[in-house]
């Protein structure tokens, strides 16, 4: 399905009829640029080896309450988006052989992404999923001619009483979670900082076990250093993100505060990781959906903790919430957890080193 696209800006109150153009929102210096038709974007990864993008689909969040959101591939050459199919007939392989099925595509939320490049040049993709199960669905990743073919290879079921939201796949079979807001916690004891999940580590032929010291209020976004000594975990409630020593997990995690709270994080090409997420206005209530919020990407150095701002942009109200960033060549994509659309903008060669690739867009259109 190729997205639709309309032209809008932030002083129209509704949405222009679709044309040809890309749709834009430009305010203060930043133009953002959307690819719609997908019900809440909330994660994105790239296809290693290529520039393809796939994008998670958190759907469910909003009301009515339709579970139908799956997976999408982004190509970012076209700007155009297609959802992934789920075929009937895969069968889930050791040792993620939990589940009989591939998940049910009309109950199939989806959330958290984590691509894994194999020695096979082929790749692993971790999702976590919500609505029929609770689980982390495990998908092969080959290119054939140029394109991303998915095929589902089995699940791992989730501990009793998690609602997860990101993932990572560590090159030993691993896995870790971070579990949001388990059993009877809620976003309100989230927003009084109150401790409502964990993280949690699968092991190949054993259960899930809780990391100790990693009682948080929301873990979020969870990344782990390419050496794997350290491991980045967003806690959305105390707005920090918090770097553990794997290798010394009953010390204190060191705390990085950005100045927003942080939803998912992501590698660069270059080593940095990416924070994004959304700054309310500090006269509002927290949890209040209607209050002005401010949207943040920020650069992490893992070794100097410096940060760089990639985007301070004011709220849309089509793009009211960020949960993910992604640089693809000199383009940051950002991902939603509400609405319709994936957004994108062009970024200095300056912030990327690289020399702009991308087909020129009139927004005169």
């Amino acid at each position: 399905m190729t997205a639709a696209t309309a032209l809008i800006s932030l002083s129209v109150p509704t949405e222009a009829p679709a044309q040809a153009a890309p749709e834009a929102v430009r305010t203060s210096g930043n133009d953002l640029w959307f690819i719609r038709s997908l019900p809440g974007p909330e994660d994105l990864v790239q296809v290693p080896g290529t520039n393809w993008i796939i994008a998670s689909s958190f759907a469910g969040l909003d009301s009515p309450r339709t579970f139908d959101g799956g997976l999408a591939l982004i190509d970012p050459a076209s700007r155009t988006l297609t959802k992934v199919v789920l075929n009937p007939a895969d069968v889930a392989r050791a040792p993620y052989a939990a589940c009989r099925t591939p998940p049910n595509p009309t109950r199939f939320s989806t959330h958290g992404l984590n691509i894994r490049r194999e020695a096979s040049g082929r790749s692993t993709l971790f999702v976590v999923g919500h609505g029929g199960r609770e689980a982390i669905e495990v998908f092969d990743v080959a290119v054939t001619e140029g394109r991303p073919m998915l095929t589902w290879i089995g699940c791992v079921l989730a501990t009793d009483g998690a609602f997860n939201n990101s993932i990572v796949g560590l090159p030993d079979g691993r896995i870790l979670v971070t579990d949001f807001l388990h059993g009877s916690k809620t976003m309100a004891d989230l927003f009084a900082n109150r401790k409502t999940g964990a993280v949690y580590r699968w092991t190949p032929g054993h259960t899930w076990e809780k990391l100790p010291g990693t009682d948080l209020s929301g873990p979020n976004g969870i990344e782990v250093s390419a050496d794997q000594r350290y491991m980045f975990v967003a806690d959305s409630g105390s707005a920090t993100v918090l770097r553990y020593d794997l290798q010394a997990m009953d010390t204190l995690p060191l705390a990085i505060k950005p100045g927003f709270r942080t939803d998912n994080v992501r590698w660069t090409s270059d080593g940095r990781l990416l924070l994004a997420g959304t700054k309310a206005d500090s006269t509002c209530k927290p949890g209040n959906q209607k209050c002005p919020k401010t949207l943040f990407v920020k650069a992490l150095d893992p070794d100097t903790l410096a940060l760089t701002t990639l985007l301070e942009m004011p709220a849309a109200p089509t793009f009211s919430n960020l949960s993910s960033a992604l640089i693809v060549e000199d383009t940051l994509w950002l991902g939603a957890p509400k609405g319709d659309r994936i957004a994108y903008k062009e970024l200095p060669r300056a912030t990327t080193g690289r020399k702009s690739t991308a087909p020129r867009r009139s927004r005169a259109d």
